[in-house]
């Protein structure tokens, strides 16, 4: 199937995107993902795109497709990586690329465009270089205190490689000279946010800190970093006007947008995918901390607060976000602000983790697994939240305290468009702390006329799935149509006899035109042939799903018990119409339908007992 101009941009050769397609083992590619076991021609295993326990997850290496009978996503190589590390189709095919070993080539790119690449690529080249400065110096005599700092956090040397952590040598510019002798030039250094610019000239912006490298969402680049100094120990070439900060961050680059980057991610997308949910902390410790704990679907966000960007990329992954927060009236604000950019991000749902007091999520981690899993069980969700919030904080000692209490939670309610689920609010969480019924406040709710709407519409997406029909017509042709895609060399000769009209479904009609448009009859053109991705996603999971036989015996039953089918369907239409309109019915014509009926007769017998002419 030829890719669509407007998604290679102009810049990779299809030529290349084509051939690199078809020579990428598709097995191989995603069984770096999860496992896989071979299945005669195929391979099945747990989808690494969500949490399943049953495997329901194909690979057909011959035809470079993959489907997901659980959750409906499918598609060939380059969708695989799209789906599973977020990526844009481009990323994709030189991920691919990188993978395989092959060497793609650009095309109809202006010199502007060829200059603003190289420029990105040689700021994500200087970033990594410092990225391996750091993290080499972290195990040199130089770095021995950082690596104390790590021990009694409960951090060994497999954690530090896992997470690439780094030291910051505490001097003006060691950075700045290793990468000065790599051939970077100071300008890039200072664009790059590596270095900045003083009385004494170039200077390293990381002095004297642990650093904690941010990677891009498929862990391939270093786009930034962290730097936390030393408790008890401050840079010795730090400014002598006022304690240095705890942490800084790499300012905003060409490559590094805080907005849209979070720390940890690339580690936690694979998990966050398996539990449709992500844990978004505050700090960098923290992420560490939970991984650490197997709570592998933690993220941070780089030194500012979250954005609807944040949100958009994290929709990616899962559906529902947590946010640990402590239980305070910054908590509070905090998820107020959360629900109203997940809303803007398009997130479904947003949930909070109350934090202990006085504890972070790093402190809750070194308590131990089952702390942690007891945290995780009080999880709620935001609005849950911010109601117990209200709550708790409200005098409810007396008549006046309770009435107060209930009614400073309308705002809240008031947003809540699904009005079954409001009532479960009012219900198990407001009535019984104020001591009023249910209905009483909800009364007073609907008369003060607060409530966005009234719509109790509930709006559930389901994955297509291609499970069997129940009406025996609709199982025969797909039937037959998973024949026709998945083995066409057992379709008998009677095959070309079928026609479109043949088939009772729209969708059935609507694959078997594609199929007799293909020019080659092969998957890749049918599916070019179709609408909509909706409908090659459907299609894509026909010729994925299992073939109940496969012989040609079979495949001329199946095609034989379609005609008849459609044979029998319009003797009963003739039937019906000489039944409804026996008296409007001339002598001629009844005897005309009555012959009709007996040709119809006559051809289903005919291809029932193999005395078909040609």
């Amino acid at each position: 199937m030829a890719f669509r101009g407007e998604r290679v941009a102009g810049r990779i050769s299809s030529g290349d995107i084509e051939a690199l397609r078809e020579r990428a083992d598709l097995a191989s590619v995603i069984g770096d993902y999860t496992g896989l076991k071979r299945a005669g021609t195929r391979y099945k295993g747990l989808c690494p795109l969500h949490e399943e326990r049953t495997p329901s997850f194909t690979v057909d290496p011959a035809r470079g497709l993959w489907h997901c009978f659980g959750c409906g996503e499918g598609g060939d190589a380059y969708k695989f990586l799209e789906k599973v590390e977020a990526l844009t189709f481009p990323e994709a095919v030189e991920r691919l690329a990188r993978l395989t070993g092959y060497e793609l080539t650009y095309e109809d790119m202006s010199p502007g465009q060829r200059k603003a690449l190289g420029r990105r690529t040689r700021l994500t080249d200087l970033v990594g270089e410092a990225a391996r400065f750091f993290h080499q110096h972290l195990f040199t005599d130089d770095g021995s205190a950082a690596r104390t700092y790590l021990k009694q956090r409960g951090l060994d040397r497999e954690a530090a490689e896992h997470f690439q952590l780094g030291w910051a040598p505490d001097r003006w510019d060691g950075l700045v000279r290793h990468l000065t002798n790599a051939g970077f030039g100071q300008a890039e250094l200072v664009d790059a946010g590596v270095a900045t610019r003083g009385q004494r000239g170039l200077l390293d912006r990381f002095r004297g800190r642990l650093i904690f490298p941010i990677f891009d969402a498929s862990g391939r680049d270093v786009l930034g970093f962290g730097g936390r100094v030393l408790p008890d120990r401050p840079p010795t070439t730090a400014p002598r006007d006022g304690e240095p900060p705890k942490y800084i961050n790499s300012p905003e680059s060409e490559i590094y947008v805080k907005s849209k980057v979070l720390y940890g991610l690339n580690w936690a997308r694979a998990e966050a995918q398996r539990r449709d949910t992500v844990l978004v902390v505050e700090g960098y410790m923290d992420v560490i901390a939970l991984h650490r704990a197997d709570v592998r679907n933690a993220v941070a966000t780089c030194g500012t607060a979250l954005t609807a960007e944040h949100f958009r990329q994290l929709e990616k992954f899962a559906r529902r976000v947590v946010l640990a927060l402590d239980a305070d009236d910054a908590g509070f604000a905090a998820a107020d602000r959360a629900r109203a950019l997940a809303e803007e991000a398009g997130v479904r749902e947003v949930a909070v983790l109350p934090l202990p007091p006085g504890e972070d999520p790093a402190d809750l981690a070194a308590s131990g697994a089952e702390r942690v899993e007891e945290a995780l069980a009080d999880v709620r969700t935001a609005i849950e939240f911010q109601i117990t919030h209200l709550l708790r904080t409200a005098n409810t000692s007396t008549p006046e305290g309770q009435v107060e209490a209930y009614r400073r939670t309308f705002p809240l309610l008031a947003r809540i468009g699904d009005r079954v689920l409001r009532y479960r609010y009012i219900r198990d969480i407001v009535a019984p702390v104020v001591k009023l019924s249910a209905d009483r406040i909800e009364a007073e709710l609907d008369a003060a006329d607060q409530e966005p709407s009234s719509s109790t519409a509930v709006e559930v997406a389901a994955a297509p799935r291609p499970s069997e029909p129940r009406d025996p017509q609709l199982r025969l042709e797909r039937q037959v149509l998973q024949l026709a895609l998945q083995r066409p060399d057992l379709l008998p000769p009677s095959w070309s006899k079928v026609g479109e009209h043949d088939f009772t479904s729209p969708a059935s009609r609507q694959l078997f035109v594609a199929l007799a448009a293909a020019p080659s009859g092969g998957l890749d053109d049918v599916l070019e042939a179709l609408p909509d991705e909706d409908t090659r996603r459907r299609v894509r999971a026909l010729a994925l799903a299992d073939l109940p036989t496969s012989d040609s015996a079979h495949a001329a039953q199946v095609i034989d018990a379609l005609r008849r089918a459609a044979i029998d369907r319009e003797m009963a239409e003739v039937r019906a119409r000489m039944d409804t309109q026996r008296e409007q019915l001339s002598t001629d014509e009844r005897r005309s339908l009555a012959a009709r009926i007996e040709e119809l007769r006559r051809r289903r017998d005919a291809i029932r007992d193999g005395h078909e002419g040609g």
